[in-house]
């Protein structure tokens, strides 16, 4: 669970490390960095642990991408840095993930035994070929049915679907007034994430 932030020290450091002041920089990665690489490991699944044997430098590689891209983020007063964060980090690992399928097709098998960033679980089963195409589609087709919702509906599908945030900690992160907000915006986010799944 994220631990509780100050928002304003967050703007603050935010704003220093657009300065380059590096121990903001610093203190902004200890702070997120964590939170981050748990997201990454719940929106990117299987085909992230199974496909990248170095997934800690991967996931190392991407936060350290968010963050150079940082002068480019704008607090628009209801978006949530950590959710750009995640959105940052997922585009870096998934381009990392299209270049080993490309390697892969390209000549050599991957490694056949890959550890996530939790380590290996001993006691799971290989899923089947068709199990692993099934998850693939279903990961691909909510993906992208987030990425079509409006910003404030799927900046908190991101933080409650992968980076599992409570209630308090969606309504600190989105600068929402009330509990009872996030969840009308967690519902219609629902709801419209339902809706363009089943048109599909």
């Amino acid at each position: 669970m994220l631990a509780r932030v100050d928002p304003a020290r967050t703007e603050l450091l935010i704003r220093r490390a657009k300065a380059e002041d590096r121990e903001a920089v610093d203190a902004l990665f200890r702070e997120y960095a964590p939170i981050v690489r748990r997201g990454l490991r719940r929106m990117l699944g299987e085909r992230y642990r199974r496909q990248l044997g170095d997934s800690e430098d991967a996931a190392q590689d991407a936060l350290i991408a968010a963050f150079e891209a940082l002068p480019a983020y704008e607090h628009q007063g209801g978006g949530s840095f950590l959710a750009w964060l995640l959105c940052i980090a997922e585009r870096q690992v998934q381009q990392r993930l299209r270049s080993a399928g490309a390697a892969k097709r390209g000549g050599g098998r991957a490694t056949a035994h890959l550890e996530s960033l939790d380590g290996p679980d001993p006691g799971a089963a290989d899923p089947s070929p068709s199990q692993v195409a099934s998850g693939r589609e279903l990961e691909s087709r909510v993906r992208e049915a987030i990425e079509g919702l409006p910003p404030n509906e799927r900046e908190v599908m991101l933080l409650k679907r992968y980076l599992q945030l409570d209630t308090a900690a969606i309504q600190e992160q989105l600068g929402l007034p009330t509990a009872g907000a996030v969840r009308a915006l967690l519902s219609r986010a629902q709801a419209r994430l339902a809706e363009r799944l089943s048109a599909e």
